[in-house]
């Protein structure tokens, strides 16, 4: 089965894993934690598509080739590199590479001092974004970043709290809050220190590690104070998000948190996917769907985010296409539960009576062990009218209570009543599971038999389930959730400053400069960096390296048919006009030409 994504542009990048070059081999949070600082860093860009940690981390110490690692994550560029740690010392390597042409167009290496890390990491990740931008083609660079300090001994138990949450185990969870508390010990005033401990506390509220009330009043309590550091912070509104609406209910509240976060960090998978499964209840169908594929395309190889679409198109009502996701899923995870019993309710919905009854009755529970779905078969019988066998799978349920840590996982006693005709006892439960949060009440409007319900005055009790309903809440299937920017330039300008560069490239022949970037000439035009790098795009249909090196091939081109340069290198010529490497100059004298430059002179 193909899983693998189209790659959707060239503005695509993932960040690999650094590798930890310090003597000291648990160092290696650190090489960690600096790469997903990064990822997060350039997750904030739009117009940029940055894969997500996880599927970036899905390579670490494995050798495969780039083009191979280019595809799997549909990606146009990486970036690789080491962190070294000696003392109050850092030595960072980075370098980008073109997944399809697999060679190095851009490297750097930074020795720093670790007195001030943050200003390094936002050192790094600028100078990254900027000559990815010059390969790939314009999107916009914040020009300045917010000055950040925190101590050292501070920022290293949060990197150690990164470490522990990235392994999803309650042991390793409730540890990254322990560490995360002795970060914020040394350093109250750093914003995302909270923000991470309202991520770990809402975390370990939906798994029901500790209790929910508990766990959500941490992770909003934490949130907040984050948020009052600093309001941008895309993980303090995200978790913020996340208490309104699984812990308060409040969905237009909750919604206006998780487009703050997407606002914030236009890459963040997890906003996404919250704010799919709240555009569902709200009945944004489309921007669901958009927000979903957009997660997935981010994090290919986190396979189980297909369960958010298949289940996504189920309460949709798109059974047949939910069907073809889950079995989708299934086949590369065939013990993931919550898909499982999706598949089974999927079933159920499309009348496929006898398969349903036969899939709940080997539902996995780990990678060796299945177990009847009680609750699921019963629902089953009792939808396809068979009262009897309803009946008698209740009376299981009510003597063996099962907890399959499903997603969405109904109340039997709830939803076999209904069919049953004992609505008096359907209620009941019903005002239960409202007062306990129970989850699948949020998706009441799609469960078929509750719509036997809404004859009855006693339905209404179900619009207390939400303080809002997020119906109001609108919005483009594909929208921008960037922060909401005017245009930089019109076409009368966009046609002034590319008549001025297209000039000063033939008068001034700056590209003959091995050093030049866009922002050096952007300065020496007198014009913003975003602005040139606009003109580019829109004016000229180039990136920055492709402009510049056609004007260098152009003057080789020149310099090398002049009489006495035979005997220079080829090397040292494409030196003179400007480019710094061997291969990059290959690489696009190729392109330009279609010759090697030897088969070029000899012609």
């Amino acid at each position: 089965m193909n899983i693998t994504p189209q790659i959707s542009g060239k503005t695509t990048i993932a960040i690999l894993p650094f590798v930890n070059m310090s003597a000291n081999k648990e160092n290696e949070y650190f090489s960690d934690g600096i790469t997903e600082e990064i990822i997060n860093a350039l997750a904030k860009i739009d117009g940029l598509r940055v894969t997500s940690r996880t599927s970036a981390f899905h390579f670490k110490g494995k050798n495969i080739p780039v083009r191979e690692i280019g595809q799997k994550l549909g990606v146009s560029t990486l970036l690789e590199g080491s962190v070294r740690l000696s003392g109050n010392s850092i030595r960072i390597t980075a370098q980008l590479i073109d997944a399809a042409e697999d060679f190095h167009f851009w490297s750097e290496t930074w020795d720093r001092k670790l007195d001030n890390i943050f200003k390094v990491q936002d050192e790094i990740s600028l100078l990254i974004a900027e000559k990815l931008r010059e390969q790939i083609g314009h999107f916009e660079i914040e020009e300045h970043t917010k000055a950040r300090h925190t101590e050292i001994g501070a920022y290293e138990w949060y990197l150690k709290s990164k470490s522990s949450f990235a392994k999803f185990q309650k042991a390793d969870i409730l540890k990254a809050v322990n560490e995360i508390e002795k970060a914020i010990a040394i350093d109250t005033e750093c914003p995302f220190y909270h923000a991470s401990k309202a991520i770990y506390y809402g975390y370990l509220g939906l798994v029901n590690a500790i209790p929910g009330s508990e766990a959500f009043t941490m992770s909003k309590k934490a949130a907040l104070r984050a948020l009052q550091l600093d309001p941008t912070d895309p993980e303090a509104n995200y978790s913020i998000g996340m208490v309104h609406y699984f812990f308060e209910k409040d969905l237009d509240t909750a919604e206006s948190y998780l487009e703050l976060a997407l606002k914030y960090r236009p890459n963040y998978v997890n906003a996404l996917l919250g704010g799919s499964v709240m555009d569902v209840v709200s009945g944004n169908n489309e921007r669901s769907l958009y927000r979903v594929k957009k997660a997935i395309e981010l994090d290919p190889l986190t396979y189980s985010h297909i369960y958010y679409h298949a289940s996504a198109l189920q309460r949709m009502g798109r059974y047949e296409e939910a069907l073809v996701e889950v079995n989708k899923l299934l086949k590369v995870i065939p013990y993931h539960t919550n898909s499982y019993c999706l598949k089974g309710t999927i079933l159920n919905r499309l009348k496929r009576y006898n398969e349903a009854i036969a899939h709940f009755k080997t539902v996995p529970v780990s990678t060796e062990n299945t177990t009847i779905y009680y609750a699921g078969t019963g629902i089953v019988y009792a939808s396809c009218g068979n009262l009897e066998k309803a009946r008698e799978y209740l009376t299981i349920c009510s003597k063996q209570p099962q907890n399959l840590h499903l997603a969405s996982e109904e109340n039997p006693s709830v939803i076999i009543n209904i069919y049953l005709g004992n609505f008096e006892v359907a209620f009941n439960e019903i005002e239960k599971d409202i007062a306990a949060g129970k989850y699948y009440l949020n998706f009441y409007r799609e469960i078929p038999a509750f719509k036997l319900l809404t004859g009855d005055p006693r339905y209404r009790i179900l619009d207390t389930i939400f303080k809002s309903d997020g119906i109001s809440r609108t919005g483009n299937p594909t929208e921008n959730y960037s922060v909401t920017k005017k245009t930089l330039l019109d076409e009368n300008q966009i046609k002034t400053y590319k008549n001025q560069l297209l000039d000063y490239m033939v008068s001034e022949k700056p590209f003959l400069d091995i050093r030049l970037s866009l922002r050096k000439l952007a300065k020496q035009l007198r014009i913003s960096p975003n602005h040139l790098s606009l003109v580019l795009n829109e004016g000229l249909g180039k990136n920055f390296n492709n402009f510049v090196n056609h004007y260098r091939i152009e003057e080789f081109k020149t310099v090398a048919k002049k009489p006495g340069r035979s005997y220079i290198t080829i090397a040292a010529l494409a030196y003179e006009c400007g480019f710094n490497s061997k291969t990059v100059f290959n690489t696009y004298f190729k392109q330009e030409t279609g010759l090697t430059p030897s088969e070029f002179l000899k012609t």
